[in-house]
């Protein structure tokens, strides 16, 4: 491939209006100097050293790390909202499991004559726990 040496206005142009179409991301996130200068021919030094060029370039390339920055914000969004909807389902289901058994042992309770105070009676302390209490009032 042969480097052009000056770049014309006409190329100046067909460069920057390059650059704008690829800010839409049209051709992809990562712009680097090798793609313009296989695309038109010229050295990256002339590329870069052309104000209008690089300051296309630099828009060009802020515009696509914004983009690329907001699609991986949601991407991550996504990403955690699906766990926490699988999480939620999870959680949703061993709440309703525990229903069940609920439901469950109120009813083998009831057809065995045991009312819901006795079920809600107090479960008296163990041997330890009373020892600790005696030797912390001590």
């Amino acid at each position: 491939m042969m480097m052009n040496r000056y770049i014309t206005n006409d190329a100046e142009a067909d460069i920057v209006t390059f650059l704008a179409e690829w800010e839409t991301g049209r051709y992809g996130k990562k712009l680097t100097w090798i793609i313009l200068v296989k695309s038109f021919g010229y050295s990256r030094q002339a590329l870069s050293g052309n104000k209008t060029i690089k300051k296309a370039y630099n828009n060009a390339k802020e515009v696509l790390k914004g983009a690329c920055s907001e699609i991986d914000v949601l991407s991550d969004i996504a990403k955690e909202n699906k766990q926490l909807k699988k999480a939620l389902a999870e959680a949703q289901e061993i709440i309703h499991l525990y229903e069940q058994k609920y439901i469950r042992w109120q009813s083998n309770c009831a057809s065995r004559g045991i009312s819901v105070d006795v079920l809600n009676k107090p479960i008296a302390p163990s041997i330890k726990e009373e020892l600790r209490k005696r030797d912390k009032e001590v």
